[in-house]
């Protein structure tokens, strides 16, 4: 059965209805053709009994093929219930959510999480300040992408709501303090995958926000660094992300699909990240996001927080130019003066090696129906007219 994320409360009563007859669920992300929902599910078809107690979501692959998540219901309510005490949301609160369902943040922390503690939930459709947009609904939290939360950290004024919880990406720390500081609203942030039912790591709400960090391990799931000599990393060294844990799927629907696990059965994220000596995550981005610029690797999601850090820059996404990259970025306005303030921050803030070869600036950065930034597409932004 299929579930289309586009219309949330259809969503929501499909779904439940579906789990209640044991029917097997495909969701899809918002912006994903209809023949490519046909394609993916004639291939489910033929794997997969259509009565289960598992709903597939799809990883990496917003226009393409993509990979077969199944996550069962023992893994959703898993992941569910290990943030209860973390994100502090109570039965009188009401959760509006503004990320897709299509996405297993929105999903898992928007429906499943408030419902379970009887919390209310609305959709919103964020039209200026997300934060007054969600107060005006009624809203004590709200669910926002980080592109939502920086729009936010640039309106102004206080609002009555209890709690910001992001996901899906970094959220530079001015846009956060902002949040913080000048809203009176406090941010919190996690870091999970689709193929551990969103399961990873995630701030307390009642403990201050640490800069950079994503909280601390989940419970019920063990994190661990590798190093790249295959050893187990020591605090403050970086290395892949591993985790293991009830919530962690069984493995991709599709055995053309390589199994992501190694010979422990640890999930092999593709994530680059350290623990702290307080044992909190520290995610610094994605291994294939790597960028070598003057012989050096250089992270691309650590370049884009770079940049993102100016109040000016709203979103950012760094692309490879041979030995080099560029930076290419939306900003609250299009003047040169602020061109000029953003090169100067980059040439305080970077050493020389780590510099942007090019700046180019845009109206927005391309984005995957999911929110995250389509390399591909932002890469045409700096091929020759």
């Amino acid at each position: 059965m299929r579930l289309d994320p586009i219309d949330p409360i259809a969503f929501v009563t499909e779904f439940f209805a579906a789990r209640a007859v044991g029917r097997t669920l495909v969701i899809h992300a918002e912006g994903v053709t209809a023949l490519l929902r046909e394609e993916r599910e004639a291939r489910l078809a033929a794997l997969l009994s259509p009565l289960s107690d598992e709903s597939v979501f799809y990883s990496s692959g917003s226009v393409g093929r993509g990979k077969a998540v199944p996550l069962s219901e023992s893994r959703l309510l898993l992941s569910a219930e290990a943030y209860s005490e973390r994100a502090g949301i109570a039965p009188d609160d009401c959760v509006a959510v503004a990320v897709p369902l299509g996405q297993i943040f929105g999903f898992v922390r928007g429906i499943v999480n408030p419902l379970l503690v009887g919390a209310e939930v609305l959709f919103l459709s964020p039209r200026r300040d997300p934060l007054r947009d969600a107060q005006a609904q009624g809203a004590t939290f709200v669910l926002l992408s980080p592109a939502q939360a920086r729009v936010a950290a640039a309106s102004s004024g206080n609002v009555r709501l209890s709690g910001v919880l992001s996901s899906g990406g970094p959220l530079a720390d001015w846009a956060a303090a902002r949040i913080e500081e000048e809203r009176c609203v406090r941010v919190r942030l996690g870091y999970g995958l689709t193929e551990s039912a969103g399961l990873g790591s995630r701030q307390y709400l009642e403990r201050p926000r640490r800069p950079g960090s994503s909280g601390p391990p989940a419970p019920g799931l063990e994190v661990t660094i590798q190093a790249p000599d295959g050893s187990e990393a020591g605090p403050g060294e970086t290395g892949e992300i591993l985790l293991s844990g009830g919530a962690v799927f069984r493995g991709y629907a599709d055995p053309e699909d390589p199994a992501p696990f190694d010979e422990g059965r640890r999930l092999r994220t593709g994530d680059l990240g350290f623990l702290d000596m307080e044992g909190e995550l520290h995610v610094r981005g994605r291994a294939v996001s790597s960028i070598r610029a003057r012989g050096r690797l250089l992270c691309a999601e650590e370049l884009e927080g770079a940049v993102l850090e100016h109040a000016g820059v709203t979103e950012a996404a760094a692309i490879p130019l041979g030995d080099a990259f560029g930076l290419l970025i939306a900003t609250v306005d299009s003047s040169d003066e602020l061109l000029e303030e953003v090169w100067k921050h980059l040439a305080r803030r970077l050493p020389a090696f780590a510099r942007p070869r090019r700046l180019r600036r845009v109206e927005r950065i391309p984005r995957s129906p999911s929110g995250k930034v389509d390399r591909a597409a932002a890469a045409k932004s700096f091929e020759p007219a």
